[in-house]
């Protein structure tokens, strides 16, 4: 119980910081894509109505370079990084570059398209999952702000294509708002969720005090109950 009202208060600050006031109300998908996972929150009536987490994350795009090219993690996640891209279209034929491989094999040759394609199937499959589940939600047609994309793995470039073509939705590449001091700081999607909490910290709504259960333990439904809208 603690660890699902934990996961739908991480939604819930990941759209404090990036969502609109105007795509909570017309209907939206918030899709963070994290490290391991990637989290789902369908937004309607200015409220979630649903959430899903699925298990495929910016590090599933990492370890399909590194099985593919054969190369270590560290490598793939350094390739991606600097030279990736899902929209394969956009990069050229001849576009080599060199690496460390494993073993002898000290120099790599990778050519960027490869990568891109390998990129490309990968965003595919992601997006063809959250659209199955918009559809099994039963709010496929409620949604006409589209999606907005966020967290550290939303930072691949042209990510925003793909997620447009699969879902065949406008698509909002999106950053924390509303920022004050270390905005170059705190701007970067993978940020989106801490600055959510920071939101709620400055407005006193995750100050309020938890009453405790009887035997211990906190009460997660009346704490939670301060951060619903």
């Amino acid at each position: 119980e603690a660890g699902e009202v934990a996961a739908a208060v991480l939604y819930l600050a990941s759209a404090e910081a990036v969502l609109t006031a105007t795509e909570r109300e017309m209907g939206v998908i918030l899709v963070d894509i994290g490290g391991g996972t990637t989290d789902i929150a369908i937004y309607t009536d200015g409220s979630v109505w649903h959430t899903k987490v699925l298990d495929v994350g910016a590090s599933h795009f990492t370890s399909d370079l590194a099985m593919v090219l054969r190369l270590p993690m560290e490598v793939a996640e350094k390739l991606k990084v600097s030279y990736g891209h899902a929209n394969p279209d956009e990069v050229p034929y001849d576009h080599p570059i060199v690496v460390s491989g494993f073993g002898d094999e000290q120099n790599n040759v990778v050519q960027r398209r490869e990568m891109a394609d390998i990129l490309r199937a990968r965003a595919e499959e992601l997006f063809g999952l959250i659209e199955q589940e918009v559809k099994r939600s039963g709010y496929d047609g409620l949604l006409p702000a589209g999606m907005v994309v966020t967290g550290g793995g939303s930072q691949l470039t042209g990510l925003r294509e793909v997620a447009r073509d699969v879902s065949q939705r406008p698509v909002r590449m999106a950053r924390p708002g509303n920022l004050r001091g270390l905005v170059d700081a705190l701007s970067s999607p993978s940020y989106a969720t801490a600055v959510g909490l920071l939101h709620w910290g400055m407005q006193g709504v995750i100050a309020r005090p938890s009453k405790r259960r009887k035997g211990g333990g906190l009460n997660w439904k009346g704490w939670f109950g301060n951060l619903l809208p």
